[in-house]
């Protein structure tokens, strides 16, 4: 039941947005807000590690944005999560619509628990899906089990990274997942939910209060270990001082940008900002400097 410092939120039409690392949460609900007709949503975004970075993305676009950084929505915010709607409720005007962008490595069907637990109306779950990486992902060792565990309870599958592909592999890879999910829906039932269960991810946090060459960013890229899942945030290069430039590495796939996308805002503190996710009690990164703050944070399936 919700408490009742959330009455006015009560029935709010809610959407859950999931997806695995890298899937492209963040820049869809971008294109989302764009549109007109999702004028006055708000967007709660939770993100690995003490540097929200998707919530400083959406933000730059979209005002209302609520972060939460403590770990995964879906088995250590539950206080989190009431607290983030605690902020969203004394809002003078009241949403017409929430948006909630859950963690790499939450489990959508849980965090959904969560949103009926507080009154919200969850009208449904988008689960994104990177076709380029779905095949190997569903077949990982590590987090193969969790990547299919996404699936459970999703309204509807938004395939995401089909430019990558040409349109027969698009094909061939919808109809592979198509497959894949009949069997696994068929034969397999919903796993238990231990909140207790060992970490499968740890995430790091670096920042750096000076500018950076690009030949020494590059060579510490080329350098990553395998067991680096993602890496995320921007970075204020030398040869570009007036603004940062927007990283990403998803698996062995780097993309930075050219140029700055935005200028430095006024009174903002001039800064590299990266989130590396990894495997738990896999090595540590070594970053390309030594002015870092590292803080590692176990994070449940």
């Amino acid at each position: 039941m919700a408490p009742s410092e959330l009455q006015s939120l009560l029935g709010l039409p809610t959407t859950l947005v999931g997806g695995y690392l890298g899937a492209g949460k963040t820049s869809r609900i971008n294109r989302w807000l764009e549109n007109p007709a999702h004028a006055n949503t708000a967007v709660l975004v939770n993100d690995l590690g003490s540097i929200n970075i998707d919530a400083q993305r959406l933000r730059a676009t979209h005002g209302q944005v609520i972060e939460l950084t403590q770990g995964c929505l879906c088995c250590s915010l539950r206080d989190g999560l009431g607290e983030a709607l605690l902020q969203l409720a004394v809002v003078p005007r009241r949403p017409r619509r929430l948006l909630i962008e859950t963690s790499g490595m939450a489990l959508p069907l849980r965090v959904g628990e969560q949103v009926r637990l507080y009154g919200l109306h969850l009208e449904n779950i988008l689960l994104l899906v990177d076709l380029e990486r779905i095949e190997s992902l569903w077949h990982d060792r590590w987090v193969g089990d969790l990547v299919q565990r996404q699936f459970e309870g999703v309204d509807l599958i938004v395939p995401t990274k089909v430019d990558r592909l040409d349109p027969a592999e698009v094909e061939r890879r919808q109809r592979w997942l198509q497959e894949h999910l009949k069997s696994l829906r068929s034969c397999k039932e919903p796993a238990p939910f231990h909140p207790g269960a060992e970490a499968l991810v740890e995430s790091e946090c670096w920042q750096r209060q000076h500018p950076i060459p690009r030949q020494v960013l590059l060579q510490w890229l080329a350098s990553l270990d395998p067991a680096l899942l993602r890496l995320k945030g921007e970075v204020w290069l030398e040869e570009q001082p007036g603004g940062p430039l927007r990283l990403d590495r998803v698996g062995e796939r780097v993309q930075l940008d050219q140029s700055p996308q935005r200028p430095w805002r006024e009174g903002e503190s001039r800064c590299s900002r990266l989130v590396a996710i990894r495997r738990s009690g896999s090595q540590q990164q070594h970053w390309p400097s030594e002015e870092i703050t590292a803080n590692p944070m176990p994070v449940c399936p």
